[in-house]
């Protein structure tokens, strides 16, 4: 059995498989040995799971599962899904909550079928990016044909604007949370229930940044005074992350993608930066942005948070409910508001439903992108138009 007090090097090299645990739960790394390079062979489990907030009782729990091939809780399957049956819930997830949710969820399901012998249908989705049953939802056919709740991660398929369109505009959807509440209202929205987001901000080492100025906007992150001074957020396979870059441009134009390259040092996983801020490695750099999520398991010395004076960015934590099942999924709802809610919230994501106490610093100003500006552009499409204009420049500046 695998237990807190194993090493890293130790679970990994005896059993490799259980990478894509790490990766499912927010260890982004390119493979097993760069995990076990980037954390330290020597480290404890118990050690990494309290820096990243991770339950380590159900993070252990779920290993061993995988490892005797066992994905049942008292009975009651991980796999709720019936293929030949109309969908009540398609589950994505925050990485660093997925095991957590899953937990919790089974409870759910598990209360639900003592209390009325029914069991909803429910696909889950393996990562909060991967691809799956339902990836084109702007294909399928007719709204019944929809999981009936569609949990969202980031700027995903669900802003697409052929699904906008076709569905969303429709009205087919409703927010579970009150739009008029004052609890940020402009992140309020008629369809989508915005639940929460990561909220991106600065990580600066102040002996690195030396004489320059500390950076106080996003659009300071533009200034050539910081050339070959930021770390990007990322990671090795897929270059940057868009989530940003739709803010730089909604701001600053396409030129910023051009500007914000030149000012790049090295792009990398939030996790690895968190790790290297404030040392002397060779991959470290003066100012960093990424989730407050993983800036606040830096504890180097010399390195301060930075919440942006015009507002931290939003990533965003969402999902869409069909009018027509909010009462018949009442209970469904209940654990995405609340539950999850109070998990992301647990990450230092920030949180919109007014009964959930967000952990962000009071008084913390948030950016969000906008609704009326996501329903105006294909986010999805402009998402990968950025991701190639930002890697264009990007790719020459390296070969210079």
């Amino acid at each position: 059995m695998i237990t807190g007090e194993h090493t890293i090097g130790n679970i990994l090299n005896n059993y490799p498989e259980l990478y894509e645990v790490f990766w499912e739960n927010g260890f982004n790394y390119s493979s097993a040995d760069q995990l076990v390079s980037s954390l330290g062979a020597d480290t404890m489990l118990r050690t990494v799971l309290t820096a990243k907030g991770i339950n380590i009782e159900l993070f252990t729990n779920m290993i061993n599962r995988r490892i005797n091939n066992e994905c049942q809780m008292e009975g009651l399957q991980y796999d709720f899904y019936n293929p030949d049956l109309p969908v009540n819930l398609l589950v994505k997830t925050a990485c660093a909550v997925s095991e957590h949710f899953k937990e919790e969820l089974a409870q759910t399901l598990k209360a639900r079928r003592e209390l009325t012998g029914e069991m909803p249908n429910v696909f889950i989705v393996d990562g909060c990016h991967a691809p799956h049953d339902f990836q084109n939802f702007h294909d399928i056919e007719s709204i019944d044909k929809l999981p009936d709740i569609i949990m969202s991660m980031s700027f995903d398929e669900v802003y697409d604007k052929r699904f906008i369109d076709k569905y969303v505009s429709q009205g087919y959807f409703t927010s579970v949370l009150d739009p008029k509440q004052e609890n940020l209202p402009e992140c309020m929205d008629d369809s989508y229930t915005l639940n929460a987001g990561l909220a991106m901000v600065f990580l600066v080492d102040e002996k690195k940044l030396g004489d320059l100025p500390r950076p106080e906007k996003w659009e300071d992150l533009l200034n050539p005074i910081y050339e070959n001074s930021i770390i990007a957020f990322g990671d090795d396979s897929k270059g940057i992350f868009e989530y940003p870059l739709y803010y730089f441009y909604k701001e600053f134009g396409m030129e910023s993608m051009k500007k914000l390259a030149h000012n790049v040092k090295d792009i990398q996983h939030a996790a690895k930066a968190a790790r290297l801020a404030g040392t002397n490695s060779k991959e470290a750099g003066a100012i960093y942005y990424m989730p407050l999520t993983f800036a606040q398991l830096c504890e180097n010395k010399d390195v301060s948070i930075v919440f942006p004076e015009d507002g931290a960015l939003i990533i965003p934590i969402a999902f869409l409910v069909k009018k027509d099942k909010v009462d018949e999924l009442d209970y469904l709802i209940n654990l995405l508001l609340n539950g999850y809610g109070q998990m992301c919230a647990n990450i230092n994501a920030a949180v919109f439903n007014p009964n959930i106490e967000s952990k962000i610093p009071e008084g913390t100003r948030i950016k969000w992108l906008g609704w009326d500006y996501i329903r105006a552009h294909d986010i999805p499409a402009l998402g990968e138009k950025l991701h190639e204009e930002f890697h264009k420049a990007w790719d020459e500046k390296q070969k210079s």
